[in-house]
């Protein structure tokens, strides 16, 4: 084993124990007959933590930049499945094509992007097919990436369903499975239903009735540190969780 992957046996247990604690939440919280993912998000923290989850037995792990997960996979398991869930250039789009365990790419938001994936995919390996989650702004916030939430009224010219419909008849190595948000931080720490997930459902039920598919056939991914269990209850498909489970984050020094 490379040296940069041997951890503490004591960081170990600390790091298996808080998964264990955040699996029980997520099965208290919920609906009957679903069986919701945990995604680890592992931005920042060093591969030994994430090797000794694997250890462990966990296989999902989220990165936020794709230079770091890039170099990560390189260095961990080759079963691990990795899901992008930050912001993607699409100049990087070559670089996330060449990890062969991309589980997900969270985050599409554009067609540009969607169509520089094809083409890496189409370069890298032509039977290769990327699953995707198609981002959501629920919150309308400024600072956040994302396409508009679709309502009642939306039709295949709404930006949400319109990139759905490009990736599907444009896009044939690129396979949307579900949708993402990240929720506004008075929302993720408010009581009671949370708006955003109301929204990222609604845009489901709406995005599944102009494709003419079953909206069961779209995961959501919904919900993190502060507020995956409501997410959980209100029928998030995925979970990312960081902080829960690694603890706080230095700052990302600036290269």
């Amino acid at each position: 084993m490379d040296t940069s992957l041997a951890y503490d046996p004591q960081r170990g247990a600390e790091l298996a124990e808080n998964v264990k604690d955040v699996l029980k939440e997520i099965a208290a919280a919920r609906p009957a007959g679903s069986s919701p993912r945990l995604v680890a998000i592992s931005k920042i923290k060093p591969p030994s933590d994430i090797q000794a989850l694997y250890d462990a037995g966990h296989r999902h792990f989220g990165e936020n930049y794709i230079q770091e997960m890039a170099e990560k996979a390189q260095l961990l398991p080759r079963d691990i499945c990795w899901h992008f869930v930050g912001t993607l250039q699409s100049n990087k789009a070559n670089l996330l094509a060449s990890i062969p365990n991309v589980f997900v790419l969270e985050t599409l938001a554009s067609r540009k992007l969607a169509d520089k994936l094809q083409n890496a995919l189409a370069k890298t390996d032509p039977s290769r097919v990327l699953s995707v989650y198609l981002q959501v702004n629920t919150s309308g916030e400024d600072a956040k990436s994302g396409l508009e939430p679709l309502t009642a009224d939306s039709g295949p010219d709404a930006e949400l369903a319109d990139l759905a419909i490009h990736i599907r008849d444009s896009c044939p190595q690129l396979k949307v499975i579900g949708l993402m948000t990240i929720g506004s931080w008075e929302a993720s720490h408010a009581e009671g239903e949370n708006p955003d997930f109301q929204r990222l459902r609604e845009s489901r039920k709406h995005l599944a009735r102009i494709l003419g598919i079953d909206e069961g056939n779209l995961d959501l991914s919904m919900g993190m540190s502060a507020d995956f269990a409501e997410a959980v209850r209100e029928g998030s498909s995925s979970v990312r969780v960081g902080t829960r489970i690694f603890g706080a984050r230095p700052k990302k020094e600036s290269k």
